[in-house]
């Protein structure tokens, strides 16, 4: 017998989902002695959710007091931001993955740790806003002048502010915790969260 359609009971079952990152520094170029670094990410936010790609300009003088309007809160403005370029869900300040004008790349994934239960209000068990992972990680690149500094500033970032929120403009019962991936011509480093 010959199916022409899928059964019924597979229509069911979800899509795989996976949210990966990878470098590979030192990689070989085209050019006979020249090497670089190469970079890759996929998402699995949702299928329907709108995706922007941008470029945020550098600014290298912002007052002092002058703060920075993120998905959920406002921290203080660095001194100094750098040239971007941003893949980012349309309805979301942060980004999940980029490049700046200092050749740091970076991405995010989503995990889920025994801790992600911190991420919740102890009143109501909702998401509590606090900085996205997205959010992290475009701070990070808009200040970070190497892969070691970016990851270093996202560092003080999750302990100044700590992480957390609805991840999902239709799903606000939907928060995570991030992986972080930041990489340059000459090193990289992976960032694993869990909790706050």
């Amino acid at each position: 017998m010959l199916l022409t359609s899928t059964p019924k009971h597979h229509l069911a079952v979800p899509p795989p989902l996976s949210c990966d990152t990878f470098v590979f520094v030192g990689a070989k170029t085209s050019c006979e002695d020249s090497s670089g670094t190469l970079f890759g990410k996929n998402s699995d936010r949702p299928s329907d959710e709108n995706h922007e790609v941008i470029r945020t300009p550098s600014c290298v003088q912002y007052d002092k007091g002058d703060s920075v309007e993120c998905t959920f809160i406002s921290i203080p403005q660095a001194q100094e931001t750098l040239d971007c370029i941003l893949s980012k869900p349309c309805w979301m300040w942060g980004c999940e993955m980029g490049a700046n004008s200092f050749g740091v790349v970076g991405g995010n994934e989503a995990v889920s740790t025994l801790l992600a239960d911190e991420l919740l209000s102890p009143d109501d068990g909702s998401p509590t806003k606090r900085l996205l992972g997205m959010d992290l990680l475009r701070l990070s690149l808009e200040r970070g002048k190497s892969s070691k500094h970016a990851l270093d500033i996202c560092i003080e970032l999750l302990e100044e502010y700590g992480q957390g929120g609805p991840c999902c403009k239709e799903d606000s019962d939907w928060t995570y915790e991030n992986s972080f991936l930041f990489a340059d011509a000459k090193e990289a480093y992976v960032l694993e969260t869990a909790g706050i």
